[in-house]
């Protein structure tokens, strides 16, 4: 009992993780500054993670933002580099639920942005942001700004666009990487799948 009532209070931590997979839609800008190994067509995996207990900072009913500290962020590989939020980063990496919003019509917005990133092997452009933006015209997607304990439905949301933002060289010659994420689901987290295994093996020393 005193073991099931310490794991209980471990999981209120909440860390939801999400794996997306998808590919390269195309390259821009400052292109000769990105690697000949990342072009349309190439495929990418990734995940990302944030505390779902994380309160909202911002005062707006219909905009939710949830800013992360290290070691939430997003870590992606494509094209034989990864790209990643920084480690031990402040605040820099944040998730953006928004509903109804009334700008230029009303819309739903599903946001992942990081602003201090790095690369693995270093990939000799300076990465201004990584960003995955869902967004929804017929503002069905969201019922409110709350921050989802879920993957989202990429099939409930019209624009699906993933960035990643850079600059070269000292006159900052500016280039981006653009995909679409095709999948995205809940990753257990490791804790989750002890207790249910847990679960199974009590039950069965039942029967």
């Amino acid at each position: 009992m005193v073991v099931l009532l310490s794991c209980g209070g471990m999981a209120q931590a909440a860390p939801i993780t999400i794996q997306i997979t998808g590919n390269v839609t195309s390259v821009g800008g400052y292109t000769e500054a990105i690697p000949d190994t990342i072009h349309a067509d190439v495929p990418f995996t990734g995940t990302y993670t944030y505390d779902s207990l994380t309160p909202d900072s911002d005062a707006s009913s219909q905009r939710g933002k949830y800013l992360h500290n290290s070691p939430y962020g997003i870590n992606l590989s494509l094209g034989g580099y990864e790209f990643k939020t920084a480690p031990n980063h402040v605040g820099q990496f944040k998730i953006g639920i928004t509903n109804d919003d009334p700008t230029n019509g009303v819309h739903d917005y599903y946001s992942v942005l990081s602003d201090e990133n790095v690369s693995n092997p270093p990939v000799g452009f300076t990465i201004n942001y990584i960003s995955w933006v869902l967004g929804d015209t017929t503002h069905t997607a969201l019922s409110s700004d709350a921050l989802p304990v879920t993957a989202p439905v990429l099939t409930d949301w019209g624009g699906n666009v993933l960035t990643i933002s850079g600059y070269y060289g000292p006159d900052g010659h500016g280039l981006s990487i653009y995909g679409t994420v095709t999948q995205a689901v809940l990753i257990p987290e490791p804790l989750t799948s002890i207790l249910m295994m847990m679960g199974v093996f009590f039950l069965r020393r039942r029967r």
